[in-house]
Protein backbone atom coordinates (compact mmCIF):
# COMPACT_ATOMS: atom_id res chain seq x y z
CA UNK A 1 0.00 0.00 0.00
CA UNK A 2 1.57 3.61 -0.79
CA UNK A 3 0.06 4.98 2.43
CA UNK A 4 1.83 2.90 4.67
CA UNK A 5 4.91 3.55 2.78
CA UNK A 6 4.31 7.53 3.72
CA UNK A 7 3.37 6.77 6.65
CA UNK A 8 6.74 5.12 7.52
CA UNK A 9 7.98 8.10 5.92
CA UNK A 10 6.82 10.45 8.14
CA UNK A 11 6.99 8.27 11.03
CA UNK A 12 10.56 8.42 10.79
CA UNK A 13 10.90 12.19 9.81
CA UNK A 14 9.08 12.59 12.85
CA UNK A 15 11.15 10.17 15.05
CA UNK A 16 14.95 12.02 13.43
CA UNK A 17 13.52 15.45 14.32
CA UNK A 18 12.37 13.90 17.94
CA UNK A 19 15.81 13.18 18.15
CA UNK A 20 17.52 16.53 16.78
CA UNK A 21 15.17 18.02 18.94
CA UNK A 22 16.03 16.45 22.01
CA UNK A 23 19.78 16.48 22.38
CA UNK A 24 19.32 20.25 21.23
CA UNK A 25 17.67 20.59 24.52
CA UNK A 26 20.46 19.48 26.48
CA UNK A 27 22.57 21.99 25.40
CA UNK A 28 19.85 24.96 26.13
CA UNK A 29 18.68 26.60 29.77
CA UNK A 30 16.05 24.33 30.82
CA UNK A 31 14.89 25.62 34.17
CA UNK A 32 15.48 28.37 36.50
CA UNK A 33 15.50 28.65 40.37
CA UNK A 34 13.70 31.55 41.90
CA UNK A 35 13.34 34.73 40.18
CA UNK A 36 13.32 36.60 36.99
CA UNK A 37 16.58 37.84 37.58
CA UNK A 38 20.33 38.61 36.59
CA UNK A 39 21.05 36.81 39.70
CA UNK A 40 18.79 33.56 39.18
CA UNK A 41 19.78 30.50 38.80
CA UNK A 42 19.58 29.32 35.34
CA UNK A 43 20.16 24.84 34.97
CA UNK A 44 21.20 23.63 31.51
CA UNK A 45 19.85 20.13 30.40
CA UNK A 46 22.35 18.20 30.78
CA UNK A 47 22.70 19.54 34.44
CA UNK A 48 18.73 18.72 34.76
CA UNK A 49 19.51 15.46 33.29
CA UNK A 50 22.50 14.47 35.74
CA UNK A 51 20.86 15.92 39.03
CA UNK A 52 17.88 13.20 37.83
CA UNK A 53 19.63 10.35 37.09
CA UNK A 54 21.49 10.88 40.23
CA UNK A 55 18.88 11.31 42.40
CA UNK A 56 18.49 7.43 40.84
CA UNK A 57 21.58 6.01 42.09
CA UNK A 58 21.56 7.61 45.59
CA UNK A 59 18.41 5.34 46.44
CA UNK A 60 21.12 2.41 45.86
CA UNK A 61 22.77 3.80 49.19
CA UNK A 62 23.16 3.58 52.81
CA UNK A 63 21.52 6.55 53.94
CA UNK A 64 18.19 6.34 51.88
CA UNK A 65 15.18 6.67 54.16
CA UNK A 66 12.12 5.21 53.53
CA UNK A 67 9.24 6.20 52.19
CA UNK A 68 10.90 8.42 49.88
CA UNK A 69 9.76 11.95 50.26
CA UNK A 70 7.63 13.04 47.36
CA UNK A 71 10.23 15.23 45.54
CA UNK A 72 12.75 12.59 45.48
CA UNK A 73 10.26 10.40 43.29
CA UNK A 74 8.91 13.21 41.21
CA UNK A 75 12.88 13.67 40.20
CA UNK A 76 13.48 9.82 40.17
CA UNK A 77 10.54 9.62 37.83
CA UNK A 78 12.07 12.57 35.50
CA UNK A 79 15.35 11.22 35.31
CA UNK A 80 14.30 8.18 34.15
CA UNK A 81 12.55 9.93 30.79
CA UNK A 82 15.75 9.84 28.92
CA UNK A 83 16.78 6.33 29.39
CA UNK A 84 13.27 4.98 28.23
CA UNK A 85 13.58 7.22 25.03
CA UNK A 86 16.60 5.59 24.65
CA UNK A 87 15.38 2.08 25.20
CA UNK A 88 12.39 3.06 22.65
CA UNK A 89 14.65 3.91 19.89
CA UNK A 90 16.76 0.68 20.71
CA UNK A 91 13.37 -1.25 20.17
CA UNK A 92 11.96 0.85 17.64
CA UNK A 93 14.32 -1.41 15.10
CA UNK A 94 12.24 -4.50 16.34
CA UNK A 95 8.55 -4.28 15.02
CA UNK A 96 7.01 -7.40 17.56
CA UNK A 97 7.80 -5.22 20.29
CA UNK A 98 5.42 -2.97 19.64
CA UNK A 99 3.32 -3.18 23.07
CA UNK A 100 6.31 -2.39 25.31
CA UNK A 101 7.34 0.53 23.22
CA UNK A 102 3.71 1.79 23.99
CA UNK A 103 3.73 0.63 27.61
CA UNK A 104 7.38 2.73 27.75
CA UNK A 105 5.84 5.86 26.00
CA UNK A 106 2.90 6.19 28.74
CA UNK A 107 5.55 5.69 31.20
CA UNK A 108 7.42 8.39 29.98
CA UNK A 109 4.18 10.66 30.00
CA UNK A 110 3.46 9.63 33.40
CA UNK A 111 7.05 11.03 34.05
CA UNK A 112 6.47 14.21 32.28
CA UNK A 113 3.20 14.84 34.56
CA UNK A 114 5.78 13.96 37.13
CA UNK A 115 8.22 16.95 36.32
CA UNK A 116 5.87 19.25 35.83
CA UNK A 117 4.25 18.44 39.82
CA UNK A 118 7.93 18.94 40.68
CA UNK A 119 8.78 22.22 39.51
CA UNK A 120 5.52 23.57 40.35
CA UNK A 121 6.29 22.40 43.75
CA UNK A 122 9.84 23.36 43.55
CA UNK A 123 8.79 27.00 41.93
CA UNK A 124 10.83 26.15 39.38
CA UNK A 125 9.95 27.83 35.84
CA UNK A 126 10.67 25.53 32.65
CA UNK A 127 12.83 27.13 30.06
CA UNK A 128 13.00 26.73 25.87
CA UNK A 129 15.10 23.78 26.50
CA UNK A 130 12.46 21.96 28.55
CA UNK A 131 10.16 22.83 25.92
CA UNK A 132 12.48 21.19 23.61
CA UNK A 133 13.02 18.22 25.69
CA UNK A 134 9.53 17.55 25.77
CA UNK A 135 8.71 18.31 21.91
CA UNK A 136 11.54 16.18 21.00
CA UNK A 137 10.42 13.28 23.02
CA UNK A 138 7.01 13.20 22.23
CA UNK A 139 8.27 13.19 18.10
CA UNK A 140 10.15 10.27 18.78
CA UNK A 141 7.47 8.56 20.62
CA UNK A 142 4.44 9.89 18.11
CA UNK A 143 4.75 6.54 15.62
CA UNK A 144 3.88 4.56 18.48
CA UNK A 145 0.94 6.49 19.58
CA UNK A 146 -0.71 7.22 16.17
CA UNK A 147 -1.81 3.94 15.03
CA UNK A 148 -1.95 4.80 10.94
CA UNK A 149 -0.64 2.55 8.76
CA UNK A 150 1.49 1.39 11.36
CA UNK A 151 0.78 -2.20 11.94
CA UNK A 152 1.19 -5.04 9.82
CA UNK A 153 -1.91 -5.83 7.89
CA UNK A 154 -4.18 -3.41 9.56
CA UNK A 155 -5.67 -0.36 7.81
CA UNK A 156 -4.96 2.97 9.11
Amino acid sequence: MPETSSYRKLFLVARILGIVVFVIAFLLPACRLGPDAPGSNVFAGWKCASVALTETTSLFGKAVTWPLPEPVILVVLSGWINPIILLVLILSVVPKVSIVRRILGIIVLVAMVGTWIFFAQEKLTPLIGHFLWIAGALLILSPEVLPCGQRSGRNP
